[in-house]
C-alpha cells in the first residue's frame, strides 16, 4: 500500500487507497420540525454564556425535535456548513446535565451540518441562523454514537432523549463560492458537484517536477496568514490512479476540517500554498512524486471555507 502524504494523516482523514474510502456520511435531511419534546426546554442567560436550563422530565421523542430560544439575524446554516457552537447537553428522562462544550471562548472547532461528528445534534441546526439559541431533543439511541463519556450509553426506554441547548456562534462557507478562473494547460481539470464536491480529470503526460499551486476559484474573503487556521474541504487524488480517491473531506460525512497553518507537522509545501489565499478560493496543490509519498505525485483541491484567529 503507498504511503500517503503527511498532510492527510495530519488532519485524520481517510488514508485507504481502495474504492471504499468514498463512502458517505448520514447526511443532514433538511429542516428539522419544531415538537413539543423541545419546546418544554426554557433557558435564561446571555447568548455565548452558559445558559441555566430548565428540562422538565421526563422528555421522550421518536424523530429530532427543535425549538428557537434565540433567534439570530446571522447567516442561516444550510446542509454542509461549517458551524462553531456552544452547547450544554443533558439526560431527557433524569434532567441531568451530562456535559458542556466550554463556555471560554476556547473551543472553535469547527463542526458541519450533514457530517458525522455529533450528528445529529449539528443536523438539527440545519435552517438556523447565527445567533440563535436553539433547544434539540434527539433519541438518546441516535446521538449515542458520537458523543463520549457520561452520554455514550442510550436509556433503556427506546424512545428516551437527550436535551441541548446549543448557540450558534459563528459559520463558515459551504463551498467555495469565488469566480472561476481559467485553466492551465499541462494541469488537472476541476468540476464540483452541487455541494462543491470536486471532481478531478488527470491530463496526459507525466506529472509536474516541481510543486504547482493553481488558483481555480477566487474568493473575495479573509486572506489565510500563518498564524490562522483554515477551514478547508479537500479531496486528493495521485496523478497515476485518479480514480481512486486518497483522501477526501467531502466523503468522509463531508465534515470541513480545520488545519492550524502554524502547525508544525503541516507540510511546508500545503502551508506555502494556502497561506496568501482568500476565504471563498478554490485552490488545487499539484505535488510532486517523493519518498514521502510512496514515488506518487499527487493532487489536492481545498476549498477554503474560513479562517479562525
Amino acid at each position: 500500500m503507498r504511503k500517503i502524504p503527511a498532510l492527510v494523516v495530519t488532519v485524520g482523514l481517510l488514508a485507504s487507497m481502495t474504492a471504499c474510502s468514498t463512502t458517505a456520511g448520514p447526511g443532514s435531511t433538511g429542516c428539522p420540525p419544531t415538537g413539543d419534546a423541545a419546546s418544554v426546554v426554557t433557558a435564561t442567560g446571555d447568548f455565548g454564556a452558559k445558559p441555566d436550563v430548565d428540562v422538565p422530565t421526563p422528555i421522550v421523542t421518536k424523530k429530532t425535535e427543535v425549538s428557537t430560544l434565540i433567534q439570530g439575524d446571522g447567516q442561516r446554516l444550510v446542509d454542509g456548513t461549517p458551524v462553531v457552537i456552544n452547547y450544554t447537553l443533558f439526560d431527557g428522562t433524569t434532567g441531568q446535565e451530562l456535559e458542556d462544550s466550554g463556555y471560554d471562548g476556547s473551543t472553535n472547532v469547527p463542526l458541519t451540518v450533514g457530517g458525522q461528528t455529533l450528528a445529529p445534534l449539528v443536523d438539527a441546526l440545519d435552517c438556523s441562523t447565527v445567533g440563535s439559541r436553539v433547544a434539540v431533543a434527539v433519541k438518546a439511541s441516535d446521538l449515542s454514537a458520537s458523543i463520549n463519556g457520561a452520554a455514550s450509553t442510550p436509556n433503556d426506554d427506546p424512545d428516551a432523549a437527550y436535551v441541548a441547548v446549543v448557540d450558534v456562534k459563528r459559520a463558515f462557507l459551504a463551498k467555495a463560492d469565488g469566480a472561476l478562473q481559467l485553466g492551465a494547460n499541462g494541469l488537472p481539470a476541476v468540476v464540483t458537484a452541487p455541494d462543491g464536491a470536486p471532481g478531478i480529470t488527470i491530463p496526459a503526460g507525466d506529472a509536474p517536477t516541481g510543486e504547482v499551486v493553481h488558483l481555480v476559484r477566487k474568493g473575495h474573503g479573509t486572506t489565510l496568514t500563518a498564524d490562522d487556521t483554515a477551514v478547508v474541504q479537500f479531496t486528493a487524488v495521485t496523478w497515476s490512479q485518479p480514480s481512486t480517491v486518497a483522501g477526501s473531506t467531502w466523503t468522509n460525512g463531508g465534515s470541513a476540517t480545520p488545519v492550524d497553518l502554524g502547525d508544525a507537522q503541516i507540510p511546508d509545501d500545503i502551508r506555502s500554498a494556502l497561506v496568501g489565499q482568500q476565504v471563498g478560493s478554490q485552490v488545487m496543490v499539484v505535488l510532486p512524486a517523493s519518498a514521502d509519498s510512496g514515488g506518487s505525485a499527487y493532487v489536492y483541491v481545498f476549498d477554503v471555507l474560513g479562517a479562525i484567529r
